[in-house]
Parts: structure tokens; C-alpha cells; sequence
């Protein structure tokens, strides 16, 4: 028969491997959750906030186009080529900046070394990107390039639209991403949780068995 010094000492081991355990698993879900919430510093086309709020504008970037006067009509699409360079690392034409809304946009971010990115070289970026107006006025598009750290620049180009408005069909919000997102932590939460419940009742087990 064990010394009652030495049983009390293994109970006492075995507590303090329990609690280390629970608190390594506790870390491991809340570090997981953490990582698959936490979203990138670019937030997609909804995104209200232009990169100057994020990035010091700055003159290092080079942003062009191949027109920043030009007329259109509502309804008729046009094209225009943007340029960026000199480390550029996003072409991005959010909704909500000066007139955007205004128009149908083909793709509202363009990433360097991307399919949309015609410039095979890294930190440049030639995109073609075709805008239909939707509504006439004096109307101004923004174009926005930034890089990595804080630097970035705009590029303005004012479209004279005539025309009649032109009503669009806005499709319901695509709720896919928040969905992944949803089964991501899922996937990641019930393992943890269901260990920590059997590490409860294994502890629970074994102060009533001693």
C-alpha cells in the first residue's frame, strides 16, 4: 500500500496536468476562432471607406488612365484602362467613393498578378474596366491604387452622362462567405468543446473515485 503522502501527491499531479490541459485547450479554440473571424485589411466592394483612411496618401504610386474626361449615355458601356504601378498592389473602385454608385462597374478590385491584371509584371497593374452609367449628371469616378504599408493615391475622372435613369435589378445579398465562415468556426468549436466536456467528466469521474 502507497504512503498516504504519495497518493495525495499523485492526485495533486494529476489536478495540475487536468487544469493545464483545459487551459491549452481553452487557448487553442479562442486562438482558432480568432484567426477564422479576424478579416483581412481589405473588406471588399461595400467597403465605405476610402484608402486614405487606411493608407497615407502618398506620391511614390503611379495611377492613369487612359481617359479623365470623357461623355457618355445611360445605358451605353464604356472602357477605360487604368494603370498602376511602382509597387501597386490593388486597383479598386468601391461603390461607395465620389459617383461610383452611378455606374455598373465590371470588377471593383483588381489584385496585382491576378487574371484581371494584364501586366504580368509584380507591382503593376493594367486593367480594362468597363462602367455602364445609370443615372446622367456631371459625375465623377474614383480610382484608387495602394500598396503595401500605407501608401496609396486616387485618380478622378469626370463622365458628362445624358440620358434617361436606368433602373437595375439588385439581386439579394449573397450570404455565402458568412456561411463558411459560420461552419468554420463550427468545425473548429465542437471538437475543442466536446473534449473539454469529456475532460469535465473524466475530472468528475475521478474525484469521486477518490
Amino acid at each position: 500500500m502507497k504512503p498516504k503522502k504519495d497518493v495525495n501527491r499523485m492526485k495533486r499531479n494529476q489536478k495540475i496536468k487536468l487544469i493545464a490541459t483545459f487551459a491549452f485547450l481553452l487557448f487553442v479554440f479562442i486562438a482558432a476562432a480568432g484567426s477564422v473571424i479576424a478579416l483581412p485589411g481589405y473588406s471588399g466592394a461595400d467597403d465605405v471607406n476610402e484608402c486614405g483612411s487606411c493608407h497615407i496618401t502618398q506620391g511614390t504610386l503611379t495611377l492613369a488612365s487612359n481617359s479623365t474626361s470623357l461623355n457618355a449615355t445611360t445605358g451605353e458601356a464604356f472602357v477605360l484602362d487604368i494603370d498602376a504601378g511602382n509597387g501597386a498592389k490593388w486597383i479598386t473602385v468601391l461603390s461607395a467613393w465620389a459617383n461610383n454608385s452611378a455606374f455598373e462597374v465590371s470588377t471593383r478590385a483588381v489584385e496585382d498578378d491576378s487574371t484581371n491584371d494584364a501586366d504580368g509584371a509584380a507591382g503593376a497593374i493594367s486593367a480594362a474596366i468597363t462602367f455602364t452609367p445609370l443615372s446622367p449628371g456631371n459625375l465623377t469616378i474614383r480610382v484608387w491604387t495602394a500598396a503595401g504599408g500605407q501608401l496609396s493615391t486616387s485618380l478622378d475622372i469626370v463622365v458628362n452622362v445624358t440620358g434617361q435613369t436606368v433602373t437595375t435589378y439588385t439581386p439579394p445579398p449573397d450570404n455565402t462567405s458568412e456561411l463558411l465562415e459560420i461552419w468554420r468556426i463550427m468545425i473548429i468549436a465542437l471538437p475543442v468543446s466536446t473534449g473539454v466536456i469529456l475532460l469535465i467528466l473524466g475530472f468528475t469521474v475521478f474525484k469521486r473515485r477518490n
